[in-house]
């Protein structure tokens, strides 16, 4: 009897264990590579937050740093991209960019962060500021469609990495 408590016990730890270290994900949402995309936040001055998921399956992952022209300062672009040609792209400045432009539709997000929609014949876009630092997430569709809520769901997945 000893030894069945003791392995109840131990499957259970490992249980706990192997469910907390990976956050669950809504259907329709994807993993994607976070640890090579957290390897490339290092480089960075300053330390943004990143999404739990992504609304595509994103088969290549490209980082990139670089300085904004308009702001002089850091930035840094995450681009994905399906077997389908959908481009999801996760672009993170280091200043609160310029004011938004009034065509786009003005959101609140659950922390109640302001954060601005603007959907176009060619993309999706929603931007927000926090702490300093300006989102831009944008998709370009090749055979898929995306929503606006799934948008304002990426957004809200961000957490430190």
């Amino acid at each position: 009897m000893k030894k069945i408590a003791v392995f109840l016990l131990l499957a259970l730890c490992i249980l706990i264990i192997g469910c907390s270290s990976q956050s669950a994900i809504p259907e329709g949402f994807h993993h994607y590579e976070k640890k090579q995309v957290e390897s490339a936040l290092d480089q960075l001055q300053f330390k943004p937050e990143l999404p739990q998921y992504v609304p595509i399956p994103a088969e290549i992952v490209v980082t990139d740093r670089f300085v904004d022209m308009q702001t002089d300062q850091e930035a840094f672009d995450i681009s994905m991209f399906t077997i389908d040609n959908d481009i999801f792209t996760i672009q993170i400045y280091d200043t609160e960019k310029a004011k938004l432009t009034a065509a786009n539709e003005e959101i609140q997000l659950a922390d109640n962060t302001n954060a601005y929609y603007s959907d176009q014949p060619y993309s999706k876009t929603l931007t927000w500021k926090k702490e300093g630092i300006t989102y831009k997430l944008t998709y370009r569709s090749g055979e898929h469609t995306l929503s606006k809520s799934d948008l304002i769901k990426v957004a809200e997945s961000f957490q430190p990495s």
